[in-house]
């Protein structure tokens, strides 16, 4: 069975998240990055970024704010708001979204859609419609919902899914943030005429309405806002409804979880194994009650019990805390992985293992200089060469290309032992480049995850 998504939506202006009811009474709800953070730890599939005043604004999305967003999620993240050609779109690619949404300039200028598409692949280009009710339909709008456009919300869906795009976002705005329900008639209609996946929007107001439009409608994915902003539902509670109304779901990080686990094994705990999320270094053992994975799954932050601490929150002293990724138990139930995004260092010696820094243990040398590097920047250090050059642009820019230089004339000696050296001075440099401008190494693999997942074609620049 197919397995239905729930994607987040962060509506964001002057780099706030926002809400409203029909697109107007705006209201700030929080920081995009935290809140992104919060809803894939609770579980859900996707996040949609929608920078709204960027069109009426008629500047570019913030790409700085969607390359911090993105630099923190492992769930694909769809970006929209000012985008206007391919070139805007490659930008928002490159800043880390997976997907882009594109909605007035595409009504106004349709081929955009296909010249995406051509680009980059039909996976990467959303069709964004807001519509509104009519009295024979439902008529596409604009610049955030303020324009009409005379075109038909059905018609306008099947035309941009033949031009390229891969999936259509459709929000109702008549049902936008007053929580009756989405507009079934509407995402009906359109599902129907398309043969792409059809994302519904605008109106949910409870776990019931969720699993109402992707039961009824042939919708394959439901976007919810308001109703997790503001408190009121879970994504947890939000994917037990539509599970019980026979919607396939992808597990929340508890789903479950309590049920299949055996605490009578031993003394009524389980082994936890630790990992880091972005590296796949092991960073502790350590024990776990029914308590402390309770308290796990509440929070979203690893809680162990041991006989000298009782419960205990890991990083509750040292600020080292350990936001989670995913808990997974094994066959037996009597062991659980838990994927973290470590705050510091695992172990009370101060090591970011308890078993030895990871070039120790075999992790990626990239990964451990890169964390060397932000321990620079964090608490700098008198007499290191790394922060000199964070500390300096002209400096730091100067031995970039100085040693770009030295690679290349290494190369063209053919000298491999002089080639891999230089190799590794122009990594070194390189990553202290991208941690000055705060872009971090798992940023620079998403670009090449998504560049491989076009067919591994390198884009050229404009």
């Amino acid at each position: 069975m197919l397995t239905r998504r729930l994607i987040v939506c962060l509506d964001v202006r002057d780099e706030r998240v926002v809400k409203g009811v029909e697109f107007r009474q705006l209201r700030d709800v929080g920081d995009p990055v935290e809140l992104a953070e919060r809803y894939e730890r609770e579980g859900a599939d996707e996040i949609v970024f929608l920078d709204i005043a960027a069109t009426e604004e008629e500047r570019a999305t913030l790409l700085a704010l969607v390359t911090r967003t993105a630099g923190r999620l492992f769930v694909p993240l769809t970006v929209g708001g000012g985008i206007r050609s391919v070139r805007d779109m490659r930008a928002a690619l490159r800043a880390g979204a997976d997907k882009v949404a594109i909605n007035t300039a595409a009504v106004e200028r349709p081929a955009l859609l296909t010249e995406a598409a051509a680009e980059f692949g039909a996976q990467c280009v959303v069709a964004s419609i807001d519509a509104r009710g009519t009295r024979s339909g439902w008529e596409v709008y604009v610049r955030g919902g303020k324009q009409p456009t005379g075109l038909d919300a059905i018609d306008w869906a099947r035309t941009c899914a033949q031009l390229g795009a891969g999936e259509i976002l459709l929000t109702s705005i008549d049902r936008d943030g007053l929580r009756t329900g989405y507009d079934l008639e509407l995402t009906r209609a359109v599902a129907a005429a398309v043969s792409v996946p059809v994302i519904a929007s605008g109106g949910a107001g409870s776990p019931g309405h969720v699993a109402e439009v992707l039961r009824e409608t042939g919708a394959e994915a439901a976007l919810v806002a308001g109703i997790l902003h503001d408190g009121l539902s879970t994504v947890a509670e939000l994917k037990r409804a539509m599970a019980a109304a026979g919607v396939s779901v992808r597990e929340t990080l508890g789903n479950g979880l309590l049920q299949r686990l055996d605490f009578a094994k031993d003394g009524g705990t389980v082994t936890v194994v630790t990992q880091d999320a972005r590296t796949g270094a092991v960073l502790m053992v350590a024990r776990a009650d029914r308590e402390a994975v309770a308290k796990t799954l509440e929070t979203g932050e690893m809680h162990y019990r041991s006989r000298s601490r009782g419960l205990w929150r890991k990083g509750a002293t040292s600020g080292n805390v350990q936001p989670v990724a995913s808990l997974v138990p094994d066959c037996d139930g009597d062991a659980l992985l838990a994927r973290v995004h470590p705050a510091g260092p695992a172990c009370h010696t101060g090591a970011t293992t308890c078993f030895g820094e990871p070039l120790e243990g075999g992790t990626d040398p990239l990964d451990a200089l890169t964390r060397v590097i932000e321990h620079r920047r964090a608490a700098p250090k008198e007499g290191s060469y790394t922060n000199r050059l964070l500390q300096n642009q002209n400096l730091r820019l100067k031995k970039l290309g100085e040693e770009a230089t030295e690679l290349a004339l290494a190369c063209a000696a053919g000298e491999p032992g002089a080639i891999a050296e230089e190799g590794a001075d122009l990594v070194y440099h390189l990553l202290v480049a991208l941690a000055a401008e705060g872009v971090n190494l798992e940023q620079v693999r998403a670009v090449l995850r998504q560049r491989a997942s076009r067919g591994g074609r390198q884009e050229e620049q404009d």
